[in-house]
This record gives C-alpha cells, structure tokens and sequence, in this order.
C-alpha cells in the first residue's frame, strides 16, 4: 500500500468555499472602516471647534477686545459679540486647518434644516461640493456663532441681557 501524502480534491474545494464563506462576511467590515475614519476626523474637528472658540473667547475677554483678538499662531481672528465669528477669518482662521478642510458660509447650503443661512460649514477639502455650495454628502462641522439678546424683552427694572455661546455640530449622517 501507498501512503498519502496531500489534500485530496474534495478537501481543497472545501477549504475554498469556506475561506470565500469568511471573505464575504467579513468585506463589509473592512468597508466600512473608510466611513469610520471620516466620522472620527469629523468629531475630531468638532472638539477643535468648541476647544478653538473656549480660546478664543478668553483672549477676547482678557483683552476687551471685541473686533478681533490675536492667537499664538500668528492669526487673527475676527471677533463676534466675544466669540468666533461664523467666518472665514474667524473660527475658521482659529482652527489653522487649511488645506485639510474647506469651509462656506451657508446661504441655502444644501437645502438641510440643520444649516441657517449665516452659519459656516467646514468640511473635508476632498468632499465633493457644488459651486452653490450643496453636497449630496453630510459630513460637515456646522458653526453658528454666538448670539446677544438685545434686551428688548426686558420686563421693568430687569436686565436680562446675555450672550449665547455659539452653536458647533458635527453633521455624519453621509461619511
């Protein structure tokens, strides 16, 4: 008698299938880490906004400054009402992400109920966007900057003036 030495035929398909059983189920999975990576760089900014904006607010309180304040990277930031403005030269410059991320100031941006007009939206530079400023992807940072309640609810002898801190979202419904 012979002795055997190998997978006989039947084996192997065997092992084959089963390998194919695991690469299909598994696919997904690794698919979607891509997707993952985004929405974490997405929060990532996020957190950078609202750290971004705390900073700033404090240099324009330390400096009564309410047009603009000067932070350590050299930038200006415009100031509105002690905070960011919803600008390109405000929390946008407070950020120093150019290159990486892009931003717009809304104005109908997409037609998402979650974006007002004067908001600024930053979203990843590779982020494919309409020259109106629309994308079919929700994977943004939207910045309302902060508001003052002009007191003209006041009730007599009250005074109940105050600024609202701004408003920061992270939108990743489409990462």
């Amino acid at each position: 008698m012979r002795n055997q030495k190998g997978f006989t035929l039947i084996e192997l398909i065997i092992v084959i299938v089963v390998l194919g059983i695991l690469a299909v189920t598994a696919a997904p999975q690794f698919i979607n880490f891509s997707s993952d990576a985004r929405t974490s760089t997405v929060n990532g900014l996020l957190g950078s906004a609202k750290a971004a904006s705390e900073m700033v607010h404090g240099k324009a309180l330390i400096n009564s400054n309410d047009a603009s304040v000067s932070i350590g990277n050299g930038n200006s930031v415009d100031v509105t009402n002690g905070y960011p403005a919803a600008t390109e030269a405000g929390i946008f410059a407070a950020l120093d992400v150019e290159g990486d991320w892009d931003n717009v100031v809304a104005s109908g941006w997409s037609g998402n109920t979650n974006v007002s007009d004067d908001d600024l939206v930053i979203f990843p530079t590779d982020l494919d966007v309409t020259a109106d400023g629309s994308t079919d992807a929700e994977c943004y940072v939207v910045y309302r900057a902060a508001v003052a309640d002009d007191g003209s609810d006041d009730t007599a002898g009250t005074e109940d003036d105050f600024i609202a801190k701004p408003v920061i979202t992270a939108v990743t419904n489409g990462c």
